[in-house]
């Protein structure tokens, strides 16, 4: 488990701001060695805390047909069904949630046509599905994967901490 104090939450919030930003900036924002900075970021990737990705619009990428799913599955395959739908290309998210169904996935394709073959030929084929609803994004008003931690109440969910 690592605890977060107020320069960790500043470091990630200078990140959500600019997430190219040089460990110069953030440390003379934060008033501290650059040096301290580069530690901490080390470590909060380390222990799964921030993660560095390319997020890419898929509506601007020739993805137009955006699908979330709610998906029923036999209750003793939903751990194996989530894993195989993690394992196709098309499919970006998957969660296993409570409620009125079992998984929560989203999947972009370039056009219907590869909408409709993406359920009938791959979708179809996925044991333990017992029912999909689909759903198509038309337009994005929010899309943020910015989540603010408070300092000394983030766990880790790093191999270290695991081996603990």
């Amino acid at each position: 488990m690592i605890t977060l104090d107020e320069i960790d939450v500043g470091i990630i919030q200078h990140l959500h701001k600019d997430a190219r930003a040089a460990a110069s900036v953030i440390a003379q924002g934060l008033d501290v060695p650059e040096s301290t900075i580069r530690h901490r970021i080390a470590r909060l990737v380390d222990n799964g805390i921030v993660e560095f990705v390319a997020l890419t619009n898929p509506l601007n990428v020739g993805h137009s047909v955006w699908i979330m799913m709610e998906i029923e599955v036999e209750t003793k395959r939903i751990r194996a069904v989530a894993k195989d739908l993690a394992n196709i290309p098309e499919i970006y998210m998957v969660y296993i949630t409570t409620g009125g169904f079992d998984i929560w996935a989203g999947a972009t394709f370039s056009n219907n046509t590869e909408f409709v073959d993406f359920l009938t030929n791959q979708l179809s084929r996925v044991e333990g599905i017992l029912r999909v609803n689909t759903r198509a994004i038309l337009e994005t008003h929010k899309r943020v994967f910015k989540f603010a931690p408070k300092p000394s109440i983030v766990r880790s969910n790093s191999k270290a901490a695991a081996k603990k």
